[in-house]
C-alpha cells in the first residue's frame, strides 16, 4: 500500500530529515514515525512526573491520597491581578 502526501511542508521536512540522516526520504519518514509512536507510547503521566520529582527530594505521595478535584482549579482560570483586561 502506498502513502502519498501532497503537502509542501511535509515534503520539505522529510527531505531535510533524509539529508540529516543521509538516508532516503522513505527511510527518514519510517524512522520519524516509529520514533514518534514510541515516544508517545512511553510518555509518562503528570502523576509519574510528580512522583519522580518527589522521589528525587526523598518525598512521596501520602498513602490513600486522592487527586485534587477539577473544581479546585477554577480559581487558576481567572486573572489574579484583578484587572478586567
Amino acid at each position: 500500500m502506498a502513502l502519498n502526501i501532497r503537502n509542501p511542508e511535509a515534503d520539505t521536512l522529510a527531505r531535510e530529515l533524509a539529508r540529516i540522516d543521509r538516508t532516503s526520504i522513505t527511510d527518514a519518514v519510517i524512522v520519524a514515525l516509529r520514533e514518534t509512536i514510541r515516544n508517545r507510547m512511553n510518555k509518562e503521566s503528570p502523576r509519574e512526573t510528580a512522583q519522580k520529582i518527589l522521589a528525587k527530594h526523598g518525598l512521596s505521595f501520602q498513602p490513600g491520597r486522592k487527586p485534587v478535584p477539577p473544581e479546585a482549579y477554577h480559581e487558576l482560570d481567572h486573572d489574579l491581578t484583578g484587572g478586567d483586561e
